[in-house]
């Protein structure tokens, strides 16, 4: 009988510690730090200590780098400052979600350079880059066209405060994003690439960029095109709120 109570008691005692275990989780969410480049990286590529990998041919450099909102809304410092209002199209600005202390993310957005010294031309096209990750998801470019859709809800009527918002974030996206033409001899170029958010489990990714035509025949088809990847990686952590970081 007496082996019994102890028994009882042992199992209440599990059963409260499982419970206060549960309960010290509630709220607990994950969070991702800032993306950097992996240690294991192909050829010719070269890590930067701004976070930036670049591939290097000759006098060629193609450059990846993976944005974080801090540095996106220091570009955008005056449109991002105005809560849910803000016309920065690339992050929230400075809107907090009612009963969150912390700005979710908007896009992943990705900086991407190029410097021609070694061709004639270069031709690196924005909408064929993608995000592979290591538990099997795929991330495709938000085109322009997918953009403005994304938008659209600004778009209540041509005319207005609405509308004014809606003019001032294509305004700042067809003025930022990566143009998908020619970069001559002797000359740069760069802008932002825009996908969908990666999901809070994703811990590392490669950024492919294929087909970056590099010669070229009479007609401007490509002849060789370089098809080049970019690791990276992130840390994941458990916790009610997100850290402080900065870029």
């Amino acid at each position: 009988m007496k082996s019994r109570k102890i028994a009882g008691r042992i199992l209440v005692l599990l059963v409260l510690a499982g419970l206060a275990g549960c309960l010290s989780q509630v709220g607990v969410r994950r969070f991702p730090m800032p993306a950097v480049a992996a240690g294991q990286q192909r050829e010719s590529m070269i890590l930067q200590d701004d976070g930036s990998i670049v591939f290097t041919r000759d006098r060629l450099e193609v450059s990846v780098r993976v944005l974080e909102d801090e540095y996106l809304n220091r570009q955008f410092a005056s449109y991002s400052v105005q809560g849910p209002r803000s016309t920065n199209p690339y992050t929230y600005g400075n809107w907090k979600p009612w009963g969150q202390n912390w700005t979710p993310q908007r896009f992943t957005v990705l900086l991407v350079k190029v410097k021609n010294y070694s061709y004639p031309k270069v031709l690196l096209d924005p909408g064929r880059i993608y995000i592979t990750t290591g538990n099997q998801r795929t991330y495709r470019v938000l085109d322009k066209g997918l953009l403005e859709d994304y938008f659209s809800p600004y778009l209540m009527s041509y005319s207005g405060q609405t509308y004014q918002m809606y003019k001032e974030v294509m305004d700042h996206l067809m003025r930022t994003i990566y143009k998908p033409d020619y970069v001559f001899s002797g000359l740069e170029s760069s802008g932002y690439v825009v996908l969908p958010v990666l999901h809070n489990d994703v811990e590392d990714f490669t950024v492919h960029v294929p087909g970056v035509g590099v010669r070229f025949d009479y007609k401007s088809v490509p002849v060789e095109r370089l098809d080049l990847s970019y690791q990276f990686k992130r840390e994941i952590y458990r916790a009610r709120n997100v850290r402080e970081t900065r870029q």
